[in-house]
């Protein structure tokens, strides 16, 4: 981290962080970042709202569906991948009345978007494209700026299941990153180019990240704070919006023991 110190006229103005030289410096701090936080994201729990709404053609909500979670990510590492598991136990909540249209109406179901987080993986590098990063304030803060494409034929961190088959959803987007310890504050992006041979005109996310202070922790942990998902057919509009909050930290030990072959 390079600090610019201004001197004019015998005036002294605030030190502000500098851009990092090359992307590859980003790339390798935010990986080390991104390492970090899939240890950290294991030892955790939370309470995952769910608000699913079907949208108009004029964009306004015509039904709207709430369900609450009690979530946990479980991650399997691998050689050379991560396979990631969410567990969501319902949490029951008061039945609100449904008229006969209301429930006709289909649904989106979307998960997993907490894991846009993997676009900087050391896993995933390789698949996505990075421009060089930006210096930009956001949200009041200063943020490293850092857009992202998905390298055509490249695994995807992301699929999109429709009657049964899956299709690797190519991002585009923008990452919002904190500049001191860069790790990701914020996730903009878009399918790239068209998926019309299964119908879909437009899929956007957008996942935040915030810091959350456990009791038993020095310091406090950057993790999912809500993910907003827009699914558009040439029919059909879909906003899900997926809240995560009330985090409880625990530490799990666990040991296995390979048997001898008989």
């Amino acid at each position: 981290m390079k600090t610019l110190i201004l001197c004019l006229l015998g005036l002294v103005f605030p030190a502000v962080a500098a851009t990092p030289a090359t992307t590859h410096d980003v790339l390798l701090r935010a990986g080390r970042s991104s390492e970090a936080f899939w240890k950290e994201i294991q030892a955790v729990n939370c309470v995952e709202t769910v608000d699913q709404s079907r949208l108009s053609q004029q964009g306004k909500v015509v039904y709207k569906q709430q369900s609450v979670f009690d979530y946990l990510v479980m991650i399997q590492f691998t050689p050379d991948d991560l396979l990631l598991d969410e567990s969501r136990a319902a949490i029951p909540q008061p039945e609100k009345k449904k008229n006969v249209e209301q429930a006709k109406m289909a649904l989106a179901v979307t998960n997993g978007f907490p894991a846009f987080e993997l676009i900087f993986h050391p896993l995933y590098q390789n698949a996505f494209e990075y421009s060089a990063p930006e210096m930009v304030q956001a949200d009041g803060k200063p943020m490293l700026l850092v857009h992202f494409r998905h390298v055509a034929g490249s695994r995807s961190p992301t699929v999109l299941k429709l009657k049964s088959r899956e299709y690797p959803v190519a991002w585009e987007g923008s990452a919002y990153l904190n500049p001191e310890t860069y790790e990701v504050s914020r996730i903009t992006a878009s399918v790239e180019g068209s998926m019309a041979e299964i119908g879909l005109t437009t899929l956007t996310a957008d996942v935040r990240y915030a810091p959350v202070q456990f009791k038993d922790a020095a310091q406090a942990h950057v993790l999912p704070a809500s993910a907003t998902i827009e699914i558009e057919t040439a029919h059909q509009h879909w906003r899900n919006t997926h809240t995560f909050a009330q985090y409880r930290h625990f530490s799990v030990d666990v040991k296995t023991e390979m048997g001898t072959p008989q």
